[in-house]
């Protein structure tokens, strides 16, 4: 556990050295002052609470508003606003707590089916090639800018909600992340939304290792 505060990295994740506490991602919106003084309350004030934070900030004033945040800083969580405003420690640590009691923040985090909802590389590849299921690739846009994948869809938790739409009904929707340490939730929402969604155990690194090479021919992509 953490004995000081600072304000954390972009991506970094708060409690990360407990991986059985739920995982959600906080963006934290505003000029870069204020983002920064709130990452470092919102570290001192959530460090001992059981659960996982992984934080990412946006700076530009015109995705805030689009976000939906008006105050400097505003503050969400998977892409919902949480709150707004520089507001003190103690509300802070009253909000989470609350969430955390109730089934808002616990019910995406922690999925009740994560057995029924897990799919392998194998099954994933041959869904795909019948195409009978659609990759998610959730990374963040920071993440994007080291590798890509063109025949994913292009949804992150920060915009999910909007990109609904774009997201078939008629099949097997895999989420995926670097590892497996966000997919859970995303495919735990989508399936609370009426998706057939599953996460894709081994993550997108295994996925990219399964495929290099020759072995980039095993995955049908027009």
């Amino acid at each position: 556990m953490y004995d000081y505060c600072y304000a954390l990295n972009e991506g970094e994740i708060l409690n990360e050295d407990h991986p059985k506490w739920p995982l959600f991602v906080l963006t934290i919106c505003g000029s870069k002052v204020e983002t920064l003084k709130m990452s470092k309350r919102v570290m001192c004030t959530l460090k001992h609470l059981p659960l996982r934070l992984q934080v990412f900030y946006e700076n530009n004033a015109e995705k805030c508003i689009e976000m939906g945040g008006g105050g400097d800083p505003s503050v969400f969580l998977n892409g919902k606003l949480l709150f707004e405003g520089l507001i003190q420690a103690e509300e802070i640590k009253q909000i989470f707590e609350k969430l955390l009691k109730g089934d808002t923040m616990v019910k995406y985090a922690t999925p009740k089916m994560q057995k029924e909802i897990r799919i392998s590389l194998e099954d994933f590849i041959k869904l795909f090639n019948e195409d009978k299921a659609v990759l998610i690739d959730m990374r963040m846009p920071f993440e994007k800018k080291v590798w890509n994948l063109p025949f994913a869809l292009d949804i992150n938790p920060e915009n999910v909600d909007e990109k609904l739409n774009e997201i078939p009904k008629d099949k097997v929707i895999v989420c995926a992340c670097p590892t497996n340490n966000r997919s859970p939730f995303m495919a735990t929402y989508l399936k609370e939304k009426g998706y057939d969604a599953k996460y894709l155990v081994e993550g997108l690194l295994k996925l990219m290792e399964r495929l290099k090479g020759g072995k980039a021919k095993d995955i049908k992509v027009d």
